[in-house]
């Protein structure tokens, strides 16, 4: 009986530490702070752009990015719409392969996001959102992000990644939130914040 009991314990401490083990590669999980409605008149202002422009694409696979400026181009009234129905699409912003000496080493240290198409609530409901995302920077997972279901700003926070040039960012579509008329998720705006 003693042995079946000391097996029992060493089985136990062998799922925990293997448990702890996959775990430890696991992002964490982010929720969002949700924030103001996305109006046009207040889009801009302060971000990662204010130290350099970069390229934004999207795709099924890193063999199939496609430019997708609509996520970044400062207008409420554009949005990136997926070609294709359910989670899977990789969003990539690709840093410029040169920079000034000055811009090395800037920090990012959060996302805002509008989730959806928002352009009228008939179109918020009608196609699918995000309901979570990883964050990748230079193919290193860095976080989990977990969207709220609404058509206001949400802003995530993490520990400063000091980015560089040719550097990669990329968001991978985890998990949607059906839309009534289509599965395709939409997203009005990713802004990168950071560099102040």
């Amino acid at each position: 009986m003693h042995l079946r009991s000391s097996l029992f314990t060493l089985s136990l401490l062998a799922f925990a530490a293997i448990s702890s083990l996959v775990h430890a590669d696991s992002p964490p999980l982010l929720k969002p702070k949700v924030g103001e409605p996305v109006l046009q008149e207040l889009m801009g202002g302060c971000s990662l752009r204010c130290a350099f422009f970069w390229e934004t694409l999207a795709g099924r696979s890193v063999s199939s990015l496609k430019p997708a400026s609509e996520l970044c181009d400062d207008d409420a009234m554009t949005a990136w719409i997926s070609p294709t129905s359910g989670p899977g699409e990789i969003i990539q912003f690709c840093l410029p392969k040169k920079l000034p000496k000055d811009c090395r080493d800037t920090p990012i240290y959060g996302i805002t996001i509008a989730n959806g198409v928002i352009r009228t609530l008939e179109e918020f409901r009608g196609f699918a959102r995000v309901k979570t995302m990883t964050l990748l920077v230079n193919k290193k997972r860095v976080a989990r992000l977990h969207l709220a279901d609404t058509w206001r700003w949400q802003a995530f926070h993490f520990e400063d990644i000091m980015m560089n040039q040719g550097d990669l960012i990329e968001l991978t579509i985890d998990e949607i939130t059906p839309g009534r008329t289509s599965q395709q998720p939409g997203i009005t705006e990713i802004v990168l914040q950071g560099a102040h």
